[in-house]
């Protein structure tokens, strides 16, 4: 009964996985782009240095390609036991293959891909990825405190489209939970939300946390996000070559989250999901075609850079996620046998 259960199970077609992104793409590019004048817009972008535009894509996507790599091969290094990272260069790139098309299908790829390699408990590579994922972010909170003190210093909130009290409260929790994970993994004091949730101190769940050195936790932090305020700044320098001149006080604040708004999951390669947030974050600092032309742009030339990565990648990984791929039936293969065996 409970395989009939389990076959009768509902499962989303995928055909509507990868048609559902296409739609609400067409469907937010429709709204800004109905009564769009295709000359005016041809006529904006005609002098735009696209050189400069196509380097300020390219370079920072070379860079956080490198400094993924190098920050995954730390930690497993410190964590589990060190695995080939040359072989996760090229199949890190080939995965961008599958990243410009689904995100989140070519983030579980990246997963998955780690798991199979280094055979790690999920446990611990679940812990590990929020280690990284907190750090970042109290980094990201270390930059952006100051930088929205000045932001007030100088009167710029007033022209900045976002709800700073929710933006404050963000900045705070993420200080909160630095200074009680330090507390807790650092000198034993447990302190706020750390008290009920770290249940099993020694689970392999929290690893990371607990081997980690205190010059681990500054590394991690700097590595995570510096790439992303590479990537922001690269997108600064491309919004200049475009003659959309956003102040860098604003923009530094406000990009990440424009950002993370063109590369949710349910558009497709970012293209919709990047007008929208430059038009409300940024819609008042350039001619209405030459922002519309520079959201248009921009998702076009990351899809092809990462096009272009994956493309050099494939061939040096092909053998390497082969292999795993092979492993990984034999492991089912014997499992299955065992099972039939057990029964």
């Amino acid at each position: 009964m409970q395989g009939d259960g389990a076959s009768n199970r509902f499962e989303v077609p995928g055909w509507v996985k990868k048609g559902v992104p296409i739609l609400v793409s067409a469907l937010i590019l429709y709204y800004y782009f109905s009564d769009q004048d295709w000359a005016e817009l041809k006529q904006a972008t005609d002098q735009v240095n696209y050189v400069v535009a196509v380097l300020a894509v390219l370079i920072p996507q070379l860079v956080f390609w490198f400094f993924e790599v190098l920050l995954v091969e730390r930690h497993f290094t410190w964590y589990h036991k060190p695995f080939d990272w040359k072989a996760y260069v090229w199949a890190r790139g080939a995965l961008y293959l599958l990243m410009m098309i689904n995100p989140t299908l070519g983030g579980g790829g990246i997963v998955l891909y780690l798991q199979q390699k280094t055979r790690i408990s999920w446990s611990r590579l679940m812990g590990m990825a929020l280690f990284r994922f907190g750090l970042t972010f109290w980094a990201f909170g270390l930059v952006m405190i100051p930088a929205t003190l000045a932001m007030h210093h100088y009167g710029v909130t007033e022209k900045v489209n976002l709800n700073l009290w929710i933006w404050w409260g963000v900045l705070i929790a993420g200080a909160l939970w630095l200074v009680t994970a330090w507390l807790k993994w650092h000198h034993g004091i447990e302190i706020g939300f750390d008290r009920y949730l770290v249940r099993n101190a020694d689970s392999e769940f929290w690893t990371a946390f607990r081997l980690a050195t205190r010059p681990q936790w500054l590394f991690t932090g700097i590595m995570g996000i510096a790439p992303v305020f590479i990537y922001v700044i690269g997108f600064w320098v491309l919004a200049m070559a475009f003659d959309i001149h956003v102040p860098f006080l604003e923009y530094i604040v406000v990009a990440p989250l424009a950002l993370l708004i063109s590369d949710m999951p349910v558009a497709f390669a970012g293209f919709g999901t990047t007008t929208m947030a430059w038009f409300f974050f940024f819609g008042d600092y350039g001619d209405k075609h030459i922002i519309a032309g520079f959201t248009l742009f921009l998702p076009f030339a990351r899809v092809a850079a990462r096009a272009l990565i994956g493309v050099v990648s494939l061939p040096l990984s092909i053998d390497d996620i082969g292999q795993l791929m092979r492993e990984a039936k034999r492991r089912r293969t014997k499992k299955e046998r065992i099972s039939n065996i057990e029964y």
